[in-house]
């Protein structure tokens, strides 16, 4: 490829594989995993900060050919997610293309100052995702020790690591110091467009209210503000209150990861306070009314029923607007992901999702929330043979995983989602319960 034929705009609008986020972003994980987005394989990274700076890994080898097959329409296997996706028109670098890329001249002389080696001259990042620590006072049934201290002590038990600790068990932060991320992130803080905050939990974090302080200092504060919160408490020590900063920002986005309503939000994302929840909202709606707010459900086949019942809840008792709700199909664990239930469930699932759609088509505006339904029936539908093991062992990974989890927790899935007796049934009558030798048990240590 010679300098006189390489035009990397013209390239990226026309590669069918470009994906924006290697010129603009870099993730930061707990455990110090650098990846150019939180979609990116689970175990897989382009580099980590516990070995390098991010300037350092801004244009290492991996970032380099990754910046040049996006350009060249040649697939990265590492974003199989977002590849797969694609087919049916969800992947998470969509929206994103179109929310940097195509709606900005700056980020386009970014990508076309690309070297013909696929480095970039300057270290700039435009979207902001480091998560600080794994600190979370949860323990979601379809998270793990790495993204959740709340998971630390279940996780010894249900892995029998009792005499001994593994990479995954314990508090983490990313860097060789637990204020590194923090640092450098801060020369980026004054010209950022867009900050997401996650975790763990980024309402736990002194680092999530000192980039605030940093942001309202710099001056930045139309920055675009996201997060992924579990919303079950909005003060940290030592600092004010979440709304009194939100306060000061104007565009400020609140994905709330509720994944169920009542007993169910309790059982699925361990340690929450469904009253705690409500009032949470309420405090919000009155005093921050200018923050948007919407549900961020990942949706699983437990979970998928209850869906339904939460979003018509809430819309009714004028919590959210009905179409504020973010429908993200779960990918792993893969024994709660959709596609892994017999046909005879994924039916009955579809006519409880294509219920609300009709239920949503009574609303104006709701154009965007019945395609994400759309989606999630066509995700559940979609191959699963590429990327999942077969249905029977996903679910007899479920039994063993749920069974287990339950007895640590003193909790009982069956009784919390009736809806699914019918699953047990299959699962018993063809045999998924049979007791796993130790070594298979732990094969099925995904989380």
């Amino acid at each position: 490829m010679s300098n006189q034929t390489f035009d990397p705009l013209a390239l990226a609008k026309t590669s069918k594989t470009f994906c924006i986020f290697p010129w603009i972003h870099q993730y930061v994980g707990p455990p110090g995993d650098v990846k150019p987005c939180c979609v990116y394989s689970h175990n897989e990274q382009v580099g980590s900060l516990k070995e390098n700076t991010l300037e350092e890994i801004w244009n290492n080898d991996k970032m380099k050919k990754m910046r040049l097959d996006f350009l060249n329409g040649i697939e990265e296997p590492n974003c199989h997610i977002c590849n797969q996706r694609a087919e049916i028109d969800y992947a998470h670098k969509n929206e994103y293309n179109k929310l940097f890329f195509e709606k900005s001249k700056d980020i386009q002389d970014i990508v076309a100052s690309t070297n013909p080696d696929g480095s970039l001259d300057e270290h700039k990042l435009y979207y902001i995702d480091v998560r600080f620590n794994n600190l979370c006072n949860l323990s979601c049934r379809s998270c793990a020790p790495h993204y959740s201290t709340g998971w630390i002590l279940d996780h010894r038990k249900l892995y029998n690591l009792v005499e001994r600790r593994d990479k995954d068990d314990g508090f983490q932060y990313p860097g060789k110091t637990e204020e590194q991320a923090f640092l450098e992130t801060l020369p980026h803080l004054a010209t950022a467009k867009c900050i997401y905050f996650a975790g763990g939990e980024p309402l736990m974090q002194k680092e999530h209210y000192q980039i605030l302080d940093k942001l309202i200092e710099f001056g930045n504060t139309d920055i675009t503000i996201r997060y992924n919160t579990n919303f079950t408490n909005f003060k940290l020590k030592n600092f004010d209150n979440v709304l009194e900063y939100w306060k000061k920002f104007k565009d400020v986005n609140v994905y709330a990861s509720l994944d169920g309503s009542h007993e169910k939000a309790e059982y699925w994302r361990n340690g929450t306070d469904w009253k705690q929840v409500v009032e949470n909202r309420k405090r919000m709606m009155e005093q921050t009314p200018h923050v948007n707010f919407s549900i961020a459900y990942t949706l699983s086949w437990p979970n998928a029923f209850n869906l339904v019942e939460f979003h018509r809840e809430w819309t009714e008792l004028g919590y959210i607007q009905p179409d504020k709700i973010m429908v993200n199909p779960l990918d792993t664990p893969p024994y709660y992901c959709l596609k892994n239930i017999p046909d005879w469930k994924k039916r009955e699932i579809e006519i409880k999702l294509n219920e609300n759609i009709e239920w949503l088509k009574t609303f104006g505006n709701c154009e965007h929330v019945v395609s994400m339904y759309d989606t999630a029936i066509k995700f559940m539908w979609s191959d699963t043979s590429k990327y999942h093991a077969g249905i029977d062992e996903s679910l007899r990974d479920f039994w063993h995983i749920t069974t287990k989890l339950d007895d640590i927790r003193s909790q009982s899935f069956f009784d919390v989602y009736p809806e699914h007796i019918n699953m047990k049934n299959y699962i018993i009558h063809n045999n998924l319960n049979v007791t796993l030798q130790k070594e298979q048990y732990n094969k099925i240590k995904v989380l």
